[in-house]
């Protein structure tokens, strides 16, 4: 496991592997700030607002309400690296946070089709999560939302969490829900991930003339931490001009770049085709 492989999964499943003392002293206490949910993966929203509903929880309950309870009770038996890649957190993001918008990008994960009724006729289209939507799509009790997207150029179903009613496609032996929250799988999709990423942010600096393994500020392992967080397009609207870009807990692409600048990351990291 790479140095930043190690730091992105501490960040992204709220279990940081440096401090595990921290998480069974506090199994009691309400120490964390964290969101309400029916079950791990299903956000309860606020009715008048549609925004998430947050309270001081205990670790125990923290564990509970990600779905890893009995994993982390067995942690010194699985590994740490089990316990954090099975992580559900409440908009349904898994491990390192992969949710069904990046799978579908890279032919993980085909998504459910829905019938819905345009102009008078029914079609079938795409339903899954859509970040992108207001808060106030998702007040009394709405959870999902007919519109269209300009990603797909076409209308979609958007969900307010990731919901996972798709198909698995078995690209790199990930074949359900269930082979999707096994570390060792996950690795492959990050690596496919930041492939990816990387791809995007290195034909933007080959427009004048640079390239992404050379940037030393930030680091190549802060641009792909911070695309990570915020996709690759909210990198380069920092860089261009300034953008702050958070994701739906609030954290800002500038923590994310802060958190990795001095982490290594190589080429050969990101593993080949």
């Amino acid at each position: 496991m790479s140095a930043f492989s190690r730091r992105l999964l501490d960040l992204e499943s709220r279990l940081d592997s440096r401090n595990l003392g921290w998480y069974s002293d506090n199994l009691d206490e309400p120490v964390m700030d964290y969101w309400r949910v029916e079950r791990p993966g299903r956000l309860v929203r606020d009715p008048a607002t549609g925004a998430p509903v947050t309270e001081r929880i205990t670790i125990a309950e923290f564990l509970a309400r990600t779905g890893v309870a009995n994993l982390f009770a067995e942690r010194d038996t699985v590994g740490i690296t089990a316990v954090q890649a099975a992580v559900v957190n409440p908009w349904g993001f898994v491990g390192f946070q992969f949710g069904e918008a990046l799978l579908i990008d890279l032919q993980y994960y085909r998504p459910v089709r829905e019938a819905v009724v345009l102009d008078g006729e029914e079609v079938k289209v795409p339903s899954y999560y859509a970040p992108a939507l207001a808060e106030r799509t998702w007040r009394g009790g709405t959870t999902s939302h007919v519109h269209y997207d300009e990603g797909i150029g076409g209308p979609r179903v958007g969900t307010d969490v990731n919901e996972w009613r798709g198909t698995f496609t078995g690209r790199d032996g990930v074949h359900s829900f269930a082979d999707l929250r096994r570390y060792d799988n996950q690795l492959a999709v990050l690596r496919r991930a930041l492939r990816h990423n990387a791809g995007i942010l290195n034909r933007h600096f080959a427009k004048s003339g640079r390239d992404l393994w050379s940037s030393a500020e930030p680091s190549p392992a802060s641009l792909l931490g911070a695309a990570h967080l915020c996709g690759p397009h909210g990198v380069l609207a920092y860089l261009d001009n300034g953008s702050r870009p958070t994701d739906e807990a609030g954290t800002s692409i500038t923590a994310y770049l802060r958190a990795f600048s001095g982490v290594e990351l190589m080429p050969d990291d990101l593993g080949a085709e």
